[in-house]
């Protein structure tokens, strides 16, 4: 196993943390990949979102569901600082939680760290854990493949792991993992606890607020970004897909969303504006999954954009 380490330090400072030490993640074939471009990954964006957070209350208890690579648990650790006692991280692949476990652990001194495998909040249930916080960034696209490992768990996932669920608008916008992720997180939430979706902002907004507030949450949008679709392989096609019977994503032709965007004084990552004004102001650069397939199938340098919801779900 080639283990590749990768200094994020310059990431927890571009997203407003500074660090007394550089902060390195081990990366294997098995772990989610770090971009080299910071608001090419989606954790700085996490980092704003704990921020937030951190701003109105303490946490002392913390999961991050499908880590991927540990990099979400290591910002949780410097945003709540000493007040922070127990971390958890899980992931669905043993081998990229033993290395996120290694990460973690490395800048934990004093804290509980517990590394679980298993799907959504399941490893927090069976052992009877609670949390303050949970956040999650699980992948939209089912495929029955195997893809418990390497940067393809971050696009998609292996349907047979989720219960069904009833919903469908839901099943039609691809919201499923985060829908059962919600609902298992009532079992797994001390009272007054959230968690953190993060989740592409392709479906309209008034989908994940029902979502959330129909599973019984108080919705709260903490940051809404814009970002360029990373992986386009793997995720266009799942998305092209799923276009049927009316239903549409949201894409956007990336440079001519920045142009607009910097036109109206908004600087990168792009987080001024709510997402609804964000939708509005994007508009005239929006196209389908569908349209953006066919715009990368004949220019693979043609740059797609999308939209970053960070929502908290407050137990209630």
């Amino acid at each position: 196993m080639v283990t590749k380490p990768t200094d994020i330090s310059h990431i927890l400072e571009t997203a407003g943390i500074v660090t007394e030490k550089p902060v390195i993640v081990n990366e294997t074939e098995d772990t989610y990949p770090i971009k080299a471009d910071t608001w090419d990954n989606w954790f700085p964006f996490a980092y704003l979102a704990f921020q937030e957070i951190a701003r109105s209350q303490t946490v002392s208890s913390f999961a991050a569901i499908g880590t991927g690579n540990g990099a979400d648990a290591l910002g949780a650790i410097n945003i709540f600082g000493r007040d922070l006692e127990t971390i958890i991280i899980t992931d669905v692949g043993n081998a990229a939680l033993q290395v996120s476990d290694q990460n973690v652990r490395r800048y934990s001194k004093g804290k509980k760290v517990f590394a679980l495998n298993g799907s959504l909040c399941q490893p927090l249930i069976q052992r009877g854990i609670k949390v303050d916080l949970i956040y999650e960034n699980l992948p939209n696209i089912p495929d029955g493949e195997d893809v418990s490992s390497g940067y393809r768990q971050a696009s998609v996932y292996n349907p047979s792991l989720l219960p069904a669920v009833p919903d469908k608008l839901v099943r039609d916008y691809l919201l499923e993992s985060h829908y059962s992720l919600l609902k298992e997180s009532k079992h797994a939430l001390n009272h007054g606890g959230s968690v953190i979706c993060s989740i592409g902002g392709r479906v309209p907004n008034s989908v994940l607020r029902g979502m959330v507030e129909r599973l019984g949450y108080k919705y709260e949008e903490l940051i809404t970004g814009f970002k360029r679709q990373t992986e386009p392989l793997e995720v266009l096609p799942g998305y092209a897909k799923a276009e049927k019977d009316g239903i549409e994503f949201d894409f956007y032709k990336y440079d001519e969303a920045i142009s607009c965007l910097q036109s109206h004084g908004i600087k990168n990552p792009f987080i001024e504006r709510s997402s609804d004004e964000l939708k509005d102001l994007l508009a005239p650069f929006r196209i389908s999954a569908r349209e953006a397939l066919q715009l990368y199938e004949q220019n693979p340098n043609y740059v797609i954009g999308h939209m970053v919801n960070m929502v908290r779900a407050i137990n209630q």
